[in-house]
């Protein structure tokens, strides 16, 4: 990616400053204290050939400057590792495990003619799959940051790619032939760094993320030790660990496919969502979902000579093919939030907006995992999750639990069916948070967009509500123009109830799930609790010391 910085606005250019010196200075203090270590990553990348993106080019005026970042995410990542597992995987082994598995690496939107092979897909012989490097990829799939499986020369490997933030103009235009410029691609905003996290924390905790992805998948080698293809839960379901990979597409070489013309039009369909269609030749509007056939992506299926079996983390699949456990999300990103930490110790600038019901599920197991194996168990669901996952996913399976209505499933299946649940926004939680509910307590408060107001409170992303919270919203509330404190009491009263019924669901997974030892893994989450609410207290009295402070003078304050 190159980035002319005089094209950028004065707040942004500074930003990139001080990420190259925050780069380049810590790139000097691990080359001087793990030089074997910084060769064995800079060896690493070379040998990709070129499918791992190296550098950010900054160019000021005549200048041009490269700022190693793979160089830095890599070893980072690797370091990492080995601190949250306590050194149960070695920097060496996960340099092993992520180069193995991630062959190809990019900041920034993909390369046509160079990345074509990697493929968007339901399975890996989708003759409907798209390239990535393709317009209508970008249409379909909105992401900020993508880990991809793919196929070549018979081989299993993968790909990441961090995406640059755009517009739909440089894809698609409205009925008019005008480019969309009102909608945006999903990703980084390397042109704009005047919110959100640091670049570089943005860059840890994505790659990270995305890196955790590959890390979790395996290879397996069918053995008698093999978690089995298919088990039959305790809830009668039948369940797949893994996918059996016997043929595949991919492209053809050298295959320039053209595109239609993409349309977003202004109209909008029942859903509220702006129609999309693709132009023929003739300039008829035709179904945007033909519009893989019209491209011709010139894709061929292709035999394996010998079939690969993967197991893709804490997912499981149905018979039929429909996956289940988003759960495997938290069990990701806490695992990458916990390495940006470890690299970074006490820093503030994590995002923490995404996946916050699996976060803290992944939490909890984690933590009673670890602590049913006694002293030497710090660290070990790091390890098993990082470098054989199917280990963690089949000790899960096998723990029996009976929920409170007393139906019967297994430990993966209990968090991981609240995990999608919580995405299908079906718990009770989301349910009172839903627009039916929400805009018939609006409408009685009198209050117009209350939603947009209430979303920066995070009140959806914590387990409780802290003072603050509560005060912010009961006055959001009450700014409507029917304010009514009984029922803004009520609503506030009933939803702290909610939380505080999920929080005890996910205090409650180690005792379910029967880990050993689970008083001493609930007695840390109790201790961290307390300390939590500890900490929440001091700082909301803080806030209201300095609030004296701005309106009765500095001597009030200090009194």
């Amino acid at each position: 990616m190159n980035l002319v910085l005089d094209d950028l606005d004065r707040f942004t250019q500074s930003k990139y400053e001080e990420f190259q010196e925050k780069v380049e200075e810590v790139l000097r203090k691990y080359q001087v204290e793990y030089q074997d270590r910084y060769e064995l990553i800079q060896k690493k990348i070379e040998q990709t050939n070129g499918n791992w993106d190296t550098n950010i080019q900054l160019t000021r005026g005549e200048l041009l400057e490269h700022v190693a970042i793979s160089q830095l995410l890599a070893f980072e990542y690797c370091l990492a590792a080995e601190k949250i597992t306590k050194g149960k995987v070695s920097f060496e082994e996960m340099a092993e495990k992520l180069f193995g598995g991630v062959q190809k690496f990019r900041i920034g939107n993909p390369v046509k003619g160079v990345d074509d092979e990697c493929l968007y897909g339901k399975s890996f012989d989708d003759e409907t799959a798209i390239p990535v490097t393709s317009k209508l990829y970008r249409m379909v799939m909105n992401a900020g940051a993508q880990h991809l499986e793919y196929v070549k020369d018979g081989k299993m490997t993968g790909a990441v790619f961090i995406y640059e933030k755009g517009n739909m103009g440089e894809i698609a235009v409205d009925e008019h032939g005008n480019p969309v410029l009102d909608i945006a691609t999903d990703g980084i905003d390397f042109k704009d760094l005047r919110k959100g996290q640091s670049l570089l924390n943005n860059l840890r905790q994505t790659a990270f993320h995305e890196w955790n992805h590959c890390s979790e998948k395996e290879i397996l080698s069918i053995t008698a030790d093999t978690i089995p293809f298919e088990y039959e839960c305790e809830d009668g379901k039948r369940y797949r660990n893994y996918d059996q990979i016997t043929e595949y597409v991919t492209l053809e070489k050298n295959h320039d496919y053209q595109e239609p013309t993409y349309v977003i039009s202004t109209e909008k369909d029942e859903r509220g969502n702006r129609k999309k269609y693709y132009l023929n030749e003739e300039g008829t509007k035709k179904s945007f979902g033909q519009a893989v056939e019209k491209a011709n992506f010139g894709l061929v299926k292709k035999q394996l000579d010998e079939p690969i079996y993967i197991s893709s983390g804490l997912t499981t699949k149905e018979p039929n093919g429909k996956m289940h456990n988003i759960v495997t999300e938290g069990f990701v990103e806490y695992t990458a939030r916990s390495m940006v930490m470890a690299i970074e110790e006490g820093t503030q600038d994590i995002e923490e907006g995404k996946y916050f019901e699996q976060v803290e599920m992944a939490k909890e197991v984690i933590a009673a995992r670890d602590a049913s194996m006694g002293k030497e168990g710090a660290g070990q669901t790091f390890a098993d999750f990082l470098m054989h996952s199917s280990k963690l996913k089949r000790d899960l399976e096998t723990r029996n639990v009976i929920k409170e209505d007393g139906s019967r499933t297994d430990g993966l299946h209990y968090i991981a069916d609240y995990a999608d649940r919580a995405k299908a926004q079906e718990t009770e939680k989301w349910q009172f948070l839903s627009d039916k509910n929400m805009q018939n307590v609006c409408k009685n408060l009198g209050l117009l967009d209350a939603q947009e107001k209430i979303k920066p409170l995070g009140i959806t992303e914590t387990r409780k509500l802290s003072q603050e919270q509560k005060e912010k919203l009961e006055a959001i509330l009450m700014s409507g123009t029917h304010p009514d404190k009984q029922l803004v009491d009520r609503v506030i009263t009933e939803y702290s109830g909610i939380l505080e019924r999920e929080n005890q669901f996910f205090e409650g997974i180690a005792k379910q799930l029967g880990y050993d030892d689970r008083e001493v893994a609930q007695g840390t989450s109790t201790r961290l609790k307390q300390l939590d609410d500890t900490q929440e207290q001091l700082k909301y009295r803080v806030q209201k010391l300095k609030k004296l402070e701005r309106t009765r003078g500095k001597d009030a304050f200090e009194r």
